[in-house]
């Protein structure tokens, strides 16, 4: 099965997060694996589980999942081994929990391989909507530049607005080695600071880069994306 970055970082989870034993994970990974070839003779995969991207793809295959008489017949016979392990999996792609790791999410961060760039009307590199959610979640939808700005209520949340930024841009991902969908590679930030990384003054948004070069480097070095300050600097600008 193709080494894919959320299954990377599920099992870094399970093993540096959670502390399971690697029997337990072994347990998840196999029940995982048996959903995911049920699902590619159904036609709703490819391959794997680990290929959605989006958490509203997965909430649609949950639902499949649990509406689907043979899968309903074949869990009842595994004991829900197999639900479970679907269940366990679905959490960890909310979120939740994450709220709990944000000063031992850097444990997570690895290099991974670069992903497969996706045909739209243009070309343009997968990137995944559910390490996006978890990084907010992680920092407690604070931003992450200053943890005092003020927001609204999301209604998909309950919890004040806030929204994921890749720091290097995914179009640059051509410049690495590494994957850019990283942990390390994406912060939470308030609409307004968001905003100003993309379209304020460079004399705004130096010291705002300098900041996010501080608390991120060594981060980023750890996922195989290694920059000196002035690198950085050109490459955010």
């Amino acid at each position: 099965m193709t080494e894919y970055v959320l299954m990377t970082y599920y099992v870094r989870y399970l093993k540096e997060i959670r502390k399971v034993s690697d029997s337990t994970v072994k347990h998840y990974q196999d029940a995982l694996r048996y959903i995911s070839k049920f699902l590619v003779r159904k036609n709703k995969l490819q391959q794997s589980i680990y290929e959605i991207q989006d958490i509203g793809d997965l909430e649609m295959l949950r639902n499949y999942l649990y509406s689907d008489a043979d899968f309903v017949a074949l869990d009842k016979r595994g004991h829900q081994m197999y639900s479970a392990g679907f269940n366990n999996y679905y959490k960890f792609a909310c979120g939740e929990g994450f709220a709990d790791v944000y000063n031992r999410i850097s444990l997570l961060d690895t290099e991974v391989p670069i992903p497969k760039k996706k045909n739209t009307s243009q070309t343009t590199w997968r990137r995944s909507s559910i390490i996006k959610v978890q990084t907010i979640e992680s920092a407690g939808y604070l931003c992450e530049i200053g943890s005092d700005h003020r927001t609204f209520t999301a209604k998909s949340t309950g919890y004040q607005y806030m929204e994921g930024h890749h720091i290097l841009p995914m179009k640059m991902q051509d410049k690495f080695s590494s994957s850019l969908d990283v942990y390390a590679n994406i912060i939470c930030l308030c609409p307004i600071c968001h905003r100003m990384l993309h379209y304020g003054v460079e004399s705004e948004k130096s010291k705002v880069i300098d900041k996010i070069y501080y608390d991120r480097s060594e981060r980023l070095a750890s996922s195989g994306i290694c920059l000196s300050k002035e690198d950085f600097r050109s490459l955010v600008k």
